[in-house]
C-alpha cells in the first residue's frame, strides 16, 4: 500500500509547532490543528497524525501523567502549609488486571 503522508512531517515536528496552539487552548480540534498545518506547511495531514500530534503536544506543556502524579504529594503538601489546620487524605487502591491484582501497584481512588 503506498502512503500519501509526508514522512517528512512527523507527529513530532507537528506537536513541537502546535505546541502553542495547544498551551494557550488544551481543548483545540484537531480540524483546527490540520488546518494549522495545512496554512504553514501547505500539506493536509491525517487526523491520526494530528490526533498523536496534539497528545504529545500536551505532554510537552504540561509534563506526562507518570510526572503529574508525582507532584500531587508536592500539591497537597503546599496546600498544607498555605492553609494551617488543613488536612490532605488521599486514598488508593490496588490495581487489578481483570481479576488478577498487579503487584505493588497502587492508583489513585480519591482525595479529601
Amino acid at each position: 500500500m503506498i502512503s500519501h503522508d509526508h514522512s517528512n512531517l512527523d507527529s513530532d515536528m507537528i506537536a513541537e509547532v502546535m505546541k502553542p496552539l495547544v498551551e494557550s487552548d488544551l481543548f483545540i480540534k484537531i480540524k483546527s490543528i490540520i488546518a494549522e498545518i495545512q496554512a504553514i506547511f501547505n500539506y493536509t495531514i491525517s487526523y491520526r497524525k494530528a490526533w498523536f500530534a496534539k497528545q504529545k503536544s500536551i505532554t510537552k506543556v504540561f509534563s506526562g501523567w507518570e510526572e503529574s502524579y508525582q507532584t500531587l504529594p508536592l500539591w497537597f503538601l503546599a496546600i498544607v502549609q498555605k492553609m494551617p489546620g488543613s488536612q490532605v487524605q488521599i486514598e488508593t487502591r490496588h490495581l487489578f488486571n481483570g481479576s488478577q491484582e498487579v503487584d505493588d501497584v497502587r492508583i489513585l481512588h480519591r482525595v479529601f
